[in-house]
């Protein structure tokens, strides 16, 4: 029989609720997965291919261990998370290459803004493969990479979306820049890119519309999402 009063022990709270921030920061950064194999590749000259097999895999397992071992709960949280991350991020990323488009038609210079995905194609099924093939593997990586970032946002500082529409943006613009810096130090030497400025501009705007959807729309799919839980829970009682 429980004891009650003063002798009776305090209840503990659940594992689960305590160890959802730290499932949600294991999946944020394991996101950023692709990005890290890029970086890698970048700078040290591996090839991407087995980079990111290598990579992902560690991630993975790393999300599968956080995941069973924190409960039903966490896992619910984990799986939201990730689905208004990954659904948000399409959208965003497919927004962001709008943004490109419209603004290299508005410029002048023949700088092609899309030339990296073809790159991305070409490092990862090489040369002499077809160039349909090559333009299908650099965008799917290239949407993959748009996708993992908002998934990381979401994970890393979208607080569940308990966070307001001022704060959500500002947080998104900021997660915007921070990824454009990364591409404005790698890139130019990388790519050999010889319409700086052209970049430059393009990719800047490019990324503050990024990082503003996500800032704007992946707080709001975590609170309705949550109030989609609980209506459900609510109903099956």
């Amino acid at each position: 029989m429980r004891r009650s009063g003063a002798g009776a022990q305090p209840e503990q709270p659940s594992t689960g609720r305590l160890r959802q921030p730290s499932v949600l920061l294991v999946a944020g950064l394991a996101s950023l997965a692709n990005g890290a194999a890029l970086v890698v590749h970048i700078i040290g000259g591996l090839p991407l291919g087995p980079l990111l097999a290598i990579i992902w895999s560690i991630a993975a397992l790393a999300i599968a261990a956080m995941a069973l071992s924190g409960g039903p709960m966490v896992r619910a949280r984990l799986i939201r998370t990730v689905s208004v991350g990954l659904v948000v991020g399409l959208v965003a990323t497919l927004l962001y290459d709008a943004t490109k488009a419209g603004l290299s038609v508005l410029d002048p210079s023949p700088y092609d803004p899309f030339e990296t995905t073809r790159v991305f194609g070409r490092i990862l099924i090489g040369t002499d493969a077809s160039p349909t093939a090559i333009t299908v593997v650099g965008w799917g990586f290239h949407l993959l990479n748009g996708s993992t970032f908002a998934i990381a946002f979401a994970a890393l500082f979208a607080r569940g979306g308990r966070i307001g529409l001022l704060p959500g943006l500002a947080m998104g613009i900021g997660w915007g820049i921070f990824l454009e810096t990364f591409q404005l130090i790698l890139y130019p030497g990388w790519l050999s890119i010889g319409f700086l400025d052209e970049f430059r501009r393009i990719s800047f705007l490019s990324h503050i519309v990024f990082g503003a959807i996500l800032g704007l729309f992946v707080p709001a799919g975590l609170r309705w999402s949550d109030r989609r839980m609980r209506r459900t829970n609510g109903g099956e009682r």
